[in-house]
């Protein structure tokens, strides 16, 4: 409560301590709205392209049958992963594909230049892509789980009522699923 509480308290509070609401109009400034912006479009294009792309790669070790030892190896690359965020993982970015890293600078030695070549680790979709690193691993984590609950009867019993595959997705497996998705969703924005 006190470190809640204190942000609460400064926020009416001037440099000197004294009352403001100054601090509070302040927040409509151009570059602060512009920063919430695009704060909120990496959320959102990051929990969608995480969503989209976990849930795929959840399905194939999941319902799509690759190998147990696929999925071994893939649960647990993602529990490493799916924890790597923040400070750290922004540093190991910086430094294997920032201007100076590890692999731009192995790239450069064999002629490919990707600064040169439009890539820009401090762009928005450089941001996205370290974004990514960790939040596909965290909806696989998430995901697989909620997919093997799918039970094998209810498959069975929509192709024997005459679902198709497309049918069955729509009318059984997504609607159980749904829970899960929405909430993975919103929990990688």
């Amino acid at each position: 409560l006190l470190p809640a509480t204190s942000i609460v308290v400064r926020s009416f509070q001037d440099n000197a301590g004294n009352f403001t609401l100054q601090n509070l109009f302040d927040l409509r400034q151009p570059n602060i709205v512009s920063a919430y912006t695009v704060s909120i479009q990496l959320s959102f294009v990051t929990a969608i392209i995480g969503g989209v792309w976990g849930f795929l790669m959840a399905y194939g070790i999941t319902v799509g049958g690759l190998p147990e030892s696929v999925r071994s190896l893939l649960l647990s690359f993602s529990g490493v992963a799916s924890n790597f965020a923040g400070v750290p993982l922004a540093f190991a970015f910086i430094a294997t594909l920032g201007r100076l890293g590890m692999v731009t600078g192995w790239l450069n030695g064999i002629g490919i230049d990707l600064y040169d070549n439009g890539f820009n680790l401090y762009t928005f979709w450089g941001l996205t892509i370290t974004y990514l690193y960790f939040q596909i691993p965290l909806t696989i984590l998430i995901l697989a789980p909620a997919l093997d609950g799918l039970r094998r009867e209810w498959r069975e019993a929509a192709e024997n009522l005459g679902a198709s595959t497309g049918e069955y997705w729509r009318y059984v497996a997504l609607p159980i699923l749904m829970p899960s998705l929405l909430g993975t969703i919103i929990l990688l924005f």
